[in-house]
């Protein structure tokens, strides 16, 4: 079984995610980078893992555009979807039901929010004032759930085993 991981990543954090849940997968997937590659060959996969972060509320518009562009051939996968994002449980489920067409998440195996990160540097000025003068944050962290990218990885080879 092939699998796909597809993202888009703002600052990082959701290509570092793509890339721990390759390694759970003992490398057996390939990676894209939808702000870098636009157009992906997906017919030779069977499982095909969407990720992205939230960024004031929104998921990256690549990510959207890659699901509604492939949405024929999409169908007729196994999809699984991750979200980086501050928030945790119904709110951040309510993230990905919003900005997610409604047939995806319901048809979607594997359904992850995987925390996030803040790394002040890798943001604009306006950026970082927010962060320290609005959210009071005054240094990076992670906050990134190594147990969520383990289950994933778990998820998608059960799969694998049950397709085999």
């Amino acid at each position: 079984m092939k699998t796909l991981i597809v993202f888009g990543s703002k600052y990082g954090t959701t290509e570092k995610c793509a890339k721990m849940i390759r390694e759970n997968l003992d490398g057996k997937a390939d990676l894209v980078n939808l702000k870098k590659q636009t157009t992906v060959e997906v017919n030779s996969y069977d499982t095909i893992l969407i990720g992205g972060s939230i960024y004031a509320g929104k998921l990256q518009q690549e990510v959207k555009k890659f699901v509604d562009g492939y949405h024929k051939t999409l169908e007729n996968k196994n999809v699984g979807l991750f979200l980086c994002c501050q928030e945790k449980g119904e709110k951040a489920r309510a993230f990905m039901n919003n900005n997610l067409p409604r047939w995806i998440v319901e048809k979607a195996f594997v359904k992850e929010i995987l925390g996030h990160e803040i790394y002040l540097e890798k943001m604009n000025f306006f950026e970082r004032f927010l962060m320290k003068a609005v959210f009071k944050i005054k240094k990076n962290y992670s906050k990134l759930d190594l147990t969520a990218i383990q289950r994933i990885g778990e998820k998608i080879k059960a799969k694998d085993a049950v397709n085999e």
